[in-house]
């Protein structure tokens, strides 16, 4: 998975954003059939098995963000047909039977969050345009309802972005504005734990932080 404090890093090199929100999420992967056996479920009315991955999976995330990095990377994409339990050999006449296509430059992902960023209107343009058409050839889909197109300052990963640097969100600060004064040890460790996804824009978080620690001891 990838590191969110990278992923936030210089964006506010750019001008033009778009935040994108994948639809449907995790839905769009096929169980294999080892996998619906283990995540079988029983109801009243018998046992169930699941055809698309779904949510509340451990390692859903790790298998979502790999779909979302090979589409984008433009990596070859075998279909299931070749891929039943035996190796396929996609150099038989000496080159690629297929080429994949050139990776989507300019762009962020985090699970189902994409930001495409770039410094001119026409660059965001041709930088969407390759995103979506690697969707498209990997069947997947975009929220156009949840996606936010062409602004100059964005929501990502619980940060407003834009070129003037990032910004808490203010749903989010009146959040931790709200929690309660920690009395427990794992108490001061959730309240730690809030308080340091914004870590980074306090200028004294890292001289304040050793103050909270030594008391949750």
């Amino acid at each position: 998975m990838p590191l969110i404090n990278d992923l936030l890093e210089d964006l506010d090199k750019v001008l033009w954003y778009c935040s994108l929100d994948m639809a449907s999420g995790f839905w769009v992967m096929s169980m294999a059939d080892r996998a619906r056996a283990i995540s079988a479920f029983i109801t009243p009315f018998g046992l169930f098995e699941w055809n698309r991955m779904p949510f509340g999976l451990k390692n859903a995330p790790q298998i979502y963000q790999r779909l979302i990095d090979n589409a984008l990377y433009g990596f070859l994409r075998i279909p299931p047909a070749a891929d039943q339990n035996a190796l396929t050999d996609l150099f038989k006449a000496g080159d690629p039977e297929e080429t994949g296509e050139s990776s989507v430059l300019g762009r962020r992902s985090y699970i189902d969050d994409i930001l495409v960023t770039a410094g001119s209107w026409d660059l965001l343009c041709d930088r969407v345009k390759a995103l979506l058409e690697a969707c498209d050839k990997w069947n997947i889909s975009i929220s156009v309802a949840k996606s936010f197109w062409g602004l100059k300052k964005v929501d990502y990963l619980g940060h407003r972005v834009s070129n003037e640097g990032l910004e808490a969100h203010p749903k989010d600060l009146s959040a931790l504005a709200d929690l309660p004064f920690p009395r427990t040890l794992r108490a001061m460790q959730s309240f730690l734990g809030s308080l340091n996804y914004y870590g980074r824009s306090s200028k004294t978080w890292r001289s304040t932080l050793p103050c909270y620690t030594s008391s949750g001891r």
